[in-house]
């Protein structure tokens, strides 16, 4: 297999950081351009998610209530919205997020081809991912693929890193993800898209809503289909490697808002998933695991009502449903994933006491995970059921001290209780855990604040890493039923505003000391000849500080511009020879859109990472840059727009887990969209 093409550690980060600054140093000198314009619609939503409301949101979906401002936790939210999102032709939830300061992507890799995106160095199963507020794990090891889901239904992503409201619930060690759907706010309104791309690319979706005085209703169906990826070099003599997905979802929601400030709202999502290499397909395979069916089904309720002029009531209920089957190898039997959740929240909310907002929250999620292998006769063989109940309480006071200070503390306490574990009957453990944070918040004006805050979080160990035993041709897992809880204590101390008309500013430096990490190590005796691994709790810390930039700038009609770069330095402080690999140094992203006449929008932008440990023997990976350029072309029909565009220009040969996956060499896209 021939080496992939790097760039010298370090170089990304100077090349970010000067790309960064271009923009905010153009500010200080540049007037607004003649027809006095400044502000551009893309890149006036700001870096928080307060901005998220100058587009068409489910708020029910989000943590603030209506008539309310956004508390502290909540402003700190990073917020994506669906137009920087086609602005840079993020068709997945982690393609979106990589776009945000502190996430880093883990595209697709591994025999699962599983797509990540870690959270200051936070993987997702310490960054729980909510849709609308429901929980989306899947019940049996907590994670969720990010490449499945797609961003065409998306009104906004929000990202909460660190101190994040204890709202959210439980295992929230590393921040969490709110993707937030559409709400229609006109009497008939949507889009449409259809698209190509290399590799056999195919795109297409519809929205559509209406808003009918107190009611409304917002239907979508996406489908997005690659038959394979164009590599930059090649292998085993080809540069085509074989792997196809395939996903569509149909979402629907309806809604009754009688004032403006109660909402009653049913929401349903069905989405189906297919990925893997195709059996005598051509090209390039490195995994040979296929999964037929990734599906999965929600239905949920949300409401808001108002209770007196200062307090509210907000339950959420939900049924959360996945059914996945996996085949590890030609002829072999399916393995079979028949899953379920269902639970619900119940927030409360006043400013009955003065200069105070009080929240409250309980949770509840019954979690259950039911295997099988399906043999050739149909029959069902290694039955196994698991089943988890998870329970959470939290209260939340923001207190205004002054007009410009503002203090806010926190406290949550979560419980799980261990109802199954297949055919185990030891080791059905009860865990908790007590995770209390505050913060300082100072309003220099309407634009800028500044903020430090402390938080406790902790992530509760999901039914594969206590109970998981597999086996590969090397390698034994056994099962670890005593596992613990691991806590994250997060110290930060940022900024996030507009210092001048146009810029819309973050920056955070943050601390993290991480106790009782869960790990995996490989036990001194062997079993049959072969290794034997178990999940275990790392006596002593774990370090992972850094500092983020986030920018967007508006410098007239013609020009506008943005991007973020993340540092993390990342260490175990009880073992320091042994090398984290979660996150790179350095890592980054550029983008503009320059408008030279009203009809034509040309949109470079790039992507870059320094070096990163990729063993925890401390052998490294070397970082890249990549380089995209999209055109788009707008005629005069109102709402339409064609788009061009190449991803990864230069056709550089990169890696973002390790040497043996190779990333998209040079790819080429055509998509029209119609608003209306």
């Amino acid at each position: 297999m021939q080496t992939h093409a790097t760039i010298a550690p370090g170089r990304p980060a100077r090349v970010l950081l000067i790309a960064l600054l271009a923009p905010a140093l153009t500010a200080l000198r540049a007037p607004a351009g003649a027809d006095g314009e400044t502000s551009d619609p893309v890149f006036t939503t700001a870096t928080t998610a307060a901005s998220a409301g100058k587009e068409p949101v489910f708020q029910l979906g989000t943590l603030t209530v209506y008539g309310e401002r956004p508390l502290p936790s909540e402003q700190m939210e990073t917020s994506i919205t669906a137009s920087k999102i086609e602005l840079l032709e993020k068709k997945t939830v982690a393609e979106a997020l990589a776009t945000t300061p502190g996430v880093t992507l883990s595209p697709g890799s591994g025999s699962r081809y599983e797509t990540f995106a870690h959270v200051r160095g936070f993987g997702s199963l310490s960054v729980p991912i909510y849709i609308d507020g429901i929980p989306a794990y899947i019940p049996y090891d907590g994670n969720l693929d990010l490449g499945r889901f797609t961003t065409f239904d998306v009104s906004s992503i929000h990202v909460a890193k660190g101190y994040s409201s204890v709202i959210y619930g439980p295992n929230a060690m590393g921040g969490a993800i709110n993707l937030v759907s559409r709400r229609p706010v006109r009497p008939i309104e949507g889009n449409i898209s259809a698209g190509v791309s290399t590799g056999d690319g195919v795109e297409s979706s519809l929205n559509i809503g209406t808003r009918q005085g107190k009611w409304y209703a917002q239907g979508g169906f996406s489908f997005y289909e690659r038959a394979w990826i164009k590599m930059a070099e090649e292998y085993n003599g080809t540069d085509r490697q074989n792997y196809h997905t395939r996903d569509w979802k149909f979402s629907a929601k309806a809604g009754f808002a009688p004032n403006e400030t109660d909402e009653y709202a049913i929401g349903y999502q069905h989405q189906e998933g297919e990925k893997g290499p195709k059996v005598g397909g051509k090209g390039y395979s490195f995994t040979a695991w296929r999964w037929p069916e990734w599906n999965k089904e929600t239905v949920y309720f949300i409401s808001n009502t108002r209770i007196g002029g200062k307090s509210y009531v907000k339950p959420r209920v939900f049924f959360d449903k996945y059914d996945n089957t996996l085949v590890m190898g030609v002829g072999r039997d399916p393995s079979i994933y028949d899953d379920y959740s269902y639970g619900g929240s119940l927030e409360l909310g006043t400013e009955l006491i003065p200069k105070n907002i009080l929240k409250g929250v309980v949770h509840y999620k019954y979690d259950r995970h039911h295997e099988y292998y399906e043999l050739a006769s149909g029959e069902k063989d290694n039955e196994e059921t698991y089943k988890d109940v998870t329970v959470s309480a939290g209260v939340e006071d923001t207190f205004h001290l002054t007009s410009k200070w503002d203090f806010q503390a926190g406290v949550a306490y979560d419980w799980r209780d261990t109802k199954k574990a297949g055919e185990q009957t030891l080791g059905l453990i009860t865990m908790d855990s007590f995770n209390p944070q505050a913060g300082v918040f100072f309003k220099l004006d309407e634009n800028n604040t500044f903020h430090a805050t402390i938080a406790r979080k902790t992530r509760m160990p999901s039914m594969k890493d206590r109970y998981s035993a597999h086996m590969t041709p090397n390698l034994i897992a056994i099962p670890n039923p005593d596992l613990g809880p691991e806590t994250a204590t997060h110290y930060e101390i940022g900024y996030i505003g507009e210092p001048l008309s146009g810029l819309s500013v973050t920056a955070n430096v943050f601390f993290s000391r991480v106790t009782d990490k869960i790990t995996y190590k490989v036990l001194p005796d062997k079993l049959d000849g072969m290794d034997v691994r178990q999940a275990y709790n790392v006596s002593g810390d774990v370090r992972q500080d850094g500092a983020e930039l986030g920018v967007d700038y508006s410098l007239n009609s013609i020009l506008s511009a943005g991007g973020s770069y993340t540092f993390i330095y990342m260490k175990d402080l009880r073992n320091p020879a042994n090398k984290l690999t979660e996150a790179p140094r350095h890592s980054g992203n550029v983008y503009a859109r320059i408008r030279p006449w009203h009809w034509l929008s040309i949109v470079p932008s790039l992507e870059a990472r320094s070096w990163r440990y990729i063993y925890n023997d401390g052998r490294k990976i070397g970082g890249f840059a990549l380089y995209n350029l999209k055109a788009s072309f707008t005629p005069p029909v109102n709402g339409l727009v064609f788009s061009l565009g190449v991803e990864n220009v230069f056709n550089r040969d990169v890696r973002y887990t390790n040497t043996a996956y190779p990333g998209r060499g040079r790819s080429v896209y055509i998509n029209v969209r119609y608003s209306f």
